[in-house]
C-alpha cells in the first residue's frame, strides 16, 4: 500500500443525506486495504452509483454523471456571482467539481462556505474529501475532527479519521479508537458498521 495515489472502488456505496456528490469505494476488504477510501453519504442519480472503473456499463453512466454536473457549474456559478454568501450554492459548486474529481477547483468555494458556516457539518464533509484526494492528509482530518467537536457522534466523520489515521498516519491504536466508537454508535447503516469491522479485522 502506498500513499501515492488513491483510485475510486470498482463498486459504490450510495446513501442518503449528503448534496449531489457521488463517490465509489470498495466493499472488498483486501481491495480496501490496497486502496483504503473515505466512507461518503451521497444523495447521487443512480447512474453514478453503477459507474466503475473499468469501462462496460459503468463509463457511460460515469460520463452522463459529469455531462450532468458541469451543467450545474454553470448554474451554482451564477447563484455564487449574484449571492457570494448563498452556503447552498457555494456547497453545490463545489460538490460539482468534486465530482469531476478537479479537487482544487472544489475546494474554492468550500472554503468560502467554510468561511461563513465554519460549524456547518456538510461543508466540512466535502472539505475533507477534497483535501483527502489532493493526498492533504492532515487538513483532511483537520475538517473531520471539526465536524466530531459539533457532533461528537458523527459516526461518517468517525469512520474516515480511522482510515485516515490507520493507512496514512499509521497510528493503528488512534484508528482503532474510530473504529470502534463506530460500532458501538451506529445502529442504521450496515454498510460502514461492515466496513469498520474490517478495518479492525472482526
Amino acid at each position: 500500500m502506498t500513499d501515492s495515489s488513491v483510485p475510486f472502488g470498482r463498486k459504490a456505496v450510495i446513501l442518503t443525506v449528503f448534496l449531489a456528490l457521488a463517490a465509489m469505494f470498495a466493499t472488498s476488504f483486501v481491495y480496501r486495504m490496497k486502496n483504503p477510501n473515505l466512507f461518503v453519504k451521497s444523495r447521487a442519480p443512480q447512474s453514478v452509483a453503477d459507474a466503475g472503473e473499468g469501462g462496460g456499463a459503468g463509463a457511460p453512466a460515469m460520463g452522463g454523471a459529469m455531462t450532468g454536473a458541469m451543467s450545474r457549474v454553470k448554474e451554482y456559478l451564477e447563484r455564487v456571482k449574484e449571492h457570494p454568501d448563498d452556503v447552498e450554492a457555494l456547497v453545490g459548486l463545489g460538490n460539482s467539481f468534486l465530482m469531476m474529481r478537479a479537487w482544487d477547483r472544489a475546494l474554492e468555494p468550500l472554503e468560502k462556505a467554510r468561511q461563513i458556516k465554519p460549524e456547518d457539518t456538510t461543508v466540512l464533509k466535502a472539505v475533507g474529501i477534497a483535501y483527502f484526494n489532493k493526498q492533504d492528509y492532515t487538513k483532511a482530518s483537520e475538517a473531520y475532527e471539526s465536524i466530531l467537536k459539533v457532533d461528537p457522534e458523527d459516526t461518517l466523520a468517525l469512520f474516515n479519521l480511522g482510515v485516515i489515521y490507520k493507512h496514512y498516519f499509521k497510528k493503528p491504536d488512534v484508528a482503532q479508537t474510530y473504529f470502534e466508537k463506530v460500532l458501538t454508535l451506529e445502529k442504521q447503516d450496515a454498510e460502514m458498521v461492515k466496513l469498520a469491522r474490517s478495518e479492525l479485522g472482526k
